[in-house]
C-alpha cells in the first residue's frame, strides 16, 4: 500500500537550509583558496587578495546569519548545537581578520573549521550500530563534496567578476600577466578539487539514492524521486559544465600563455571562465534549494520495504564503486594535465 506524502517544507525552511549550506560553503572555499588555490599574496597572488578583500567579509556576515538560524531552530539546545555555535563564531572571527591580513595557515583553518561546523550534528550517538555510523559516514562524505564544490563555484565565480572589473579598467599589461598566471593555476587545482569532490558526491549519493529509491520508475512516480530526479539534472548539467572548463577553457589557457600571449590567457581565464562559472554557481545554489524537499523516501511512497541494513554485501559494493569511481578519476586528472 502506498504511504503519505511529508508535507512540503515551508519557504523559511528553504531559506533557512540554504543560507546553512552557502554560509560553511563560501567560508570553506575561502580558505581553500588562500590556503591553496591561488598564488600566495607575498609572492605576487592576485586571486588571494581579491578573494580576501572582496569575499570574506560577505562570507562572514552570511556564517553568521546561518548559525543564528541554525541555533534558534534547533529546538532544545544539547551539547552539539553549542559546540557549533562557538565553531561558527570563531569561522565568524576567521573570516574578519583574515579580511585584514593574509595567512594560508589561517585560511586553511577557517576551511577546516567549516567542515567541523557543518559535520558536527550529523555525528551520531557513540553506541550507534554500524548502519546508523555508515550512514552518517556517506552522508557526511557527501555534505563536504558539495561543500567544497558549490563553494568553490561561489567564491571564484565572485572574485573572478571583480578581477575581470579591474582589468577591464586597467591598461597596465603586467596585471593581465599576472592575473592569467594566477588565475590559470586556481582553474586548475578547482578543477582536481572539484573532480574529487564529484567522486565522493557519485559513492555518497549512490548509496543514499538506493537506500530512498527503489527502481528508476520511482525517480518519476513519487514526490520524493521527482525533487531527486530534479537534483540529478541540476548535477548533471554542472559537471558538463565543469567538463567543459577542464576540457576546453584551461587547455586554451595553458596554449596562450605557452605563447607568452598575456591578452588572450586574461581573455580565457578572467573574461570567459568566471561567466562558465557563475552560471554553474547559479545552479549550484539551486541545488542547495532542493535539498530540504527531499523528505521522507520513494519507498515508503511507492508502497516498499525499506532498504536492506548495512551488511557484508553493501560493504563489499560500496568498495567496488569506490575502487571504480578512484580509478575513473585518476585516469580522468592524468588525461587533463596533459
Amino acid at each position: 500500500m502506498p504511504g503519505s506524502v511529508p508535507p512540503p517544507p515551508s519557504l523559511t525552511d528553504v531559506a533557512g537550509d540554504v543560507v546553512l549550506h552557502l554560509g560553511v560553503s563560501l567560508s570553506a572555499a575561502v580558505g581553500l583558496t588562500v590556503a591553496l588555490l591561488a598564488i600566495p599574496e607575498d609572492r605576487g597572488g592576485v586571486v588571494a587578495a581579491t578573494v580576501r578583500t572582496t569575499v570574506a567579509v560577505p562570507a562572514a556576515a552570511v556564517v553568521a546569519v546561518a548559525a543564528v538560524v541554525q541555533f534558534v531552530g534547533a529546538g532544545p539546545a544539547g551539547v552539539g548545537a553549542y559546540v557549533q555555535a562557538v565553531v561558527f563564531a570563531t569561522v565568524v572571527v576567521g573570516l574578519l581578520v583574515l579580511s585584514r591580513r593574509a595567512s594560508r595557515w589561517l585560511g586553511g583553518g577557517i576551511a577546516v573549521l567549516a567542515a567541523i561546523a557543518i559535520l558536527t550534528p550529523l555525528l551520531p550517538a557513540p553506541s550507534s550500530p554500524i548502519a546508523v555510523w555508515m550512514r552518517s559516514l556517506l552522508t557526511g562524505v557527501h555534505v563536504l563534496g558539495a561543500m567544497f564544490w558549490v563553494g568553490g563555484l561561489v567564491v571564484l565565480a565572485s572574485a573572478g567578476l571583480v578581477t575581470r572589473r579591474r582589468g577591464r579598467r586597467c591598461e597596465d599589461g603586467s596585471f593581465a600577466e599576472r592575473a592569467s598566471r594566477d588565475w590559470h593555476q586556481v582553474w586548475e587545482r578547482f578543477g582536481v578539487v572539484a573532480l574529487w569532490a564529484v567522486g565522493a558526491l557519485i559513492v555518497s549519493g549512490a548509496w543514499l539514492s538506493w537506500s530512498h529509491v527503489g527502481t528508476p520508475a520511482q525517480l518519476l512516480t513519487t514526490t520524493y524521486g521527482r525533487y531527486l530526479a530534479f537534483k540529478l539534472v541540476l548535477v548533471v548539467a554542472l559537471v558538463a559544465a565543469g567538463s567543459y572548463n577542464v576540457r576546453v577553457l584551461t587547455p586554451r589557457v595553458r596554449e596562450a600563455r605557452r605563447r607568452n600571449d598575456f591578452r588572450s590567457a586574461f581573455h580565457s581565464a578572467v573574461e570567459h571562465f568566471p561567466a562558465v562559472v557563475t552560471a554553474e554557481a547559479c545552479l549550484a545554489v539551486a541545488v542547495f534549494a532542493i535539498v530540504p524537499f527531499l523528505r521522507g523516501s520513494a519507498r515508503s511512497e511507492a508502497g516498499w520495504a525499506a532498504a536492506r541494513s548495512f551488511d557484508l554485501t553493501v560493504l563489499v559494493t560500496g568498495l567496488v564503486l569506490v575502487l571504480l569511481t578512484g580509478a575513473a578519476l585518476w585516469a580522468g586528472s592524468r588525461k587533463a594535465r596533459r
